[in-house]
């Protein structure tokens, strides 16, 4: 039968029966394709002049549902299909067909800051847009013009440098709530010692500087970023003792970002003369040897990284120094600044078999040599997730939508390969982590569905709480056993301004009672939680494990340092104090802490 004949018998039957006649197809009665698409207009201008701006980009991003994968993967495979369209000479753009759904719109030109539709500030998300069958939406932008900064870098005798990095940095807080450095744009001199750093957003910089080496290995970073005190080294080549680098001065000539003087950039600045001395410093060189039953099997690194977490300074890449292994297992790593330090191997020898190894190391004032790294097989950890009874009908529905599949059990720990997760677990619950470090660890959840929560550990016979380290010993072989619940509080609720008005983008951060006491670079707790607020300023947060909480919503984008007990004790009377049991469902408005307060 053909479509048209279907139809036919649809409305006659429909009639017949008294009911309304079922148009097939996504268009409803008396709806074409156009009434069915949605269009962004508008003009882009620079900002203060009004000056129309012609070729630039405006394009919209779908807003997805971060629990749902099919979603974000559909969003990741379909970029080129995204609706776009160029300004012309009068600044004007039409972006049509649009479907139906929730976007932001985005503008970017060359020279110009990047900008969302809706944003309250630079570098800010904006407020996405829900577009509906039919609409035009209007979406002009006032865009501001980004700055540069020039200069050169010297080195100690006062003559230029070349092949110098030179980075213009910002302060920031990682997702985990520690402080560090945010590398925002780089250069590299020329033969007369000079950089530009262009399209840079209008804000305070730091500006570093570190002489490029050739091979791998050689650049060390350390320090406390929650204090802005970061140093970063490097070198030339040098055979044995100590050898003088040049440490990565920050602007004007410092080797402390806590010292340096930051450069503020306005809109279309152009800063000339932001010069850099450098200085020598001494480091040192580690060498030995990777030994094990047999040859290594292919490419493998040596990796040096600081004892402690905290002196990582909130950029491990730069911590982990590198170290390529010769066909007869030697490494070298040179450029090391004095302090503890973990040696740490993973490779695969001739047979197929994954293999490990660490070494602590110190260094002091003086090279360290034939350090010995034996490798032994990785621990394998197995172990069953079981799943609490559920309580009340809302832990009823997330168990009866849980996929066991796609639960991933982590085990993390401070050393660079002494971390593990599980493939995902089969649907009996069983899980295995393969070639683990000896160490000391603690266990969490990786589950696309939020309403779970880690209830209770058991390590064979012995029970461990939730967040707290089990200790991994060469010889482990004890089965881990996990009770996942789906019985834990949910928090719902609105954040407003002081005016009472909703706040989309909103951080919602909840935290245990106890965080102010959280010591500098730890891991943040199990039991911490964080969203962002819809665009009517809603937020929910469930699977929330029961205990004593205090709730915040913070204004803006960047994460504040809920590590930092300083910080947290200034704004400690301004969350808001809950007691959460099990099964407990909580509906709150909350007041937003402004940004200004937390800069």
């Amino acid at each position: 039968m053909s479509s048209i004949g279907f139809l036919f018998w649809t409305v006659l039957l429909a009639q017949a029966f008294g009911l309304p006649p079922q148009v097939p197809g996504p268009f409803e009665a008396g709806q074409d394709a156009s009434e069915a698409s949605a269009t962004v207009q508008g003009v882009v201008t620079r900002v203060g002049s009004g000056v129309p701006i012609g070729r630039a980009a405006v394009s919209l991003q779908p807003v997805r549902n971060p629990n749902d994968p099919t979603a974000i993967l559909n969003a990741l495979g379909n970029r080129s299909q995204l609706p776009s369209a160029t300004t012309d000479a009068g600044g004007n753009f039409v972006i049509d067909g649009i479907a139906p759904g929730e976007y932001r719109i985005l503008a970017s030109r060359n020279g110009f800051v990047r900008q969302q539709h809706g944003e309250t500030g630079p570098a800010t998300p904006g407020t996405p847009v829900e577009l509906i069958a039919g609409q035009a939406f209007e979406a002009s932008f006032q865009m501001v013009p980004a700055g540069t900064i020039t200069g050169r870098i010297y080195d100690v005798f006062g003559e230029p440098v070349p092949y110098v990095s030179v980075a213009a940095m910002q302060p920031q807080v990682r997702p985990d709530g520690q402080e560090a450095f945010a590398t925002v744009q780089t250069d590299t001199t020329n033969d007369r010692g000079e950089y530009r750093l262009f399209w840079l957003t209008p804000g305070e910089y730091f500006i570093s500087a570190s002489t490029s080496v050739s091979g791998i290995g050689g650049i060390s970073m350390g320090g406390n970023a929650a204090g802005r005190r970061i140093s970063i080294s490097m070198s030339t080549d040098s055979i044995g003792g100590p050898s003088v680098e040049e440490m990565a001065a920050f602007y004007p000539g410092v080797p402390d970002a806590a010292l340096a003087t930051p450069v503020r950039v306005g809109a279309g600045d152009e800063l000339a003369g932001i010069d850099v001395r450098l200085a020598p410093k001494e480091t040192y060189t580690i060498s030995g040897r990777v030994i094990g039953p047999s040859q290594i099997s292919g490419f493998a690194m040596v990796t040096l990284q600081p004892s402690n977490r905290a002196a990582l300074g909130g950029v491990p890449l730069f911590s982990l120094i590198p170290s390529p292994v010769d066909a007869q297992g030697y490494f070298t790593i040179q450029n090391v600044a004095p302090g503890a330090y973990t040696l740490q191997v993973r490779a695969q020898v001739i047979g197929g078999e994954e293999m490990t190894a660490a070494l602590a190391v110190e260094v002091t004032n003086r090279d360290l040599e034939n350090m010995t790294l034996t490798m032994t097989p990785g621990i394998d950890i197995s172990g069953s997730i079981f799943i609490e009874d559920a309580t009340t009908a809302a832990a009823s529905e997330t168990v009866s939508g849980l996929d066991m599949t796609r639960i991933r059990v982590m085990l993390r720990g401070d050393s660079a390969f002494g971390s593990g997760s599980s493939q995902p677990s089969d649907t009996q619950g069983s899980f295995l982590i393969e070639n683990l470090l000896p160490g000391e660890y603690t266990v969490s959840l990786n589950a696309l569905n939020r309403g779970l929560y880690l209830k209770r550990i058991m390590v064979g016979n012995l029970e461990v709480a939730p967040g707290d380290t089990i200790a991994i010993p060469p010889d482990f072989n004890q089965q881990i056993y996990l009770l996942v619940s789906p019985n834990g509080g949910r928090i719902d609720g609105v954040a407003s301004n002081r005016s009472g008005e909703p706040m989309p983008n909103t951080t919602i951060t909840l935290l245990p009672l106890d965080m102010t006491q959280t010591a500098p670079g730890d891991l943040p707790p199990a039991s911490l939680k964080q969203t962002r607020t819809s665009t009517d300023g809603e937020f929910s947060l469930a699977g929330i494990r029961p205990g004593e909480y205090r709730l915040f919503a913070w204004e803006g984008t960047q994460s504040v340092p809920y590590l930092n007990a300083e910080f947290m004790g200034r704004f400690q009377a301004r969350g808001e104090r809950l007691s959460i049991q099990e099964g407990d469902g909580l509906n709150l408005n909350l007041d937003v802490i402004p940004e200004s307060e937390t800069r």
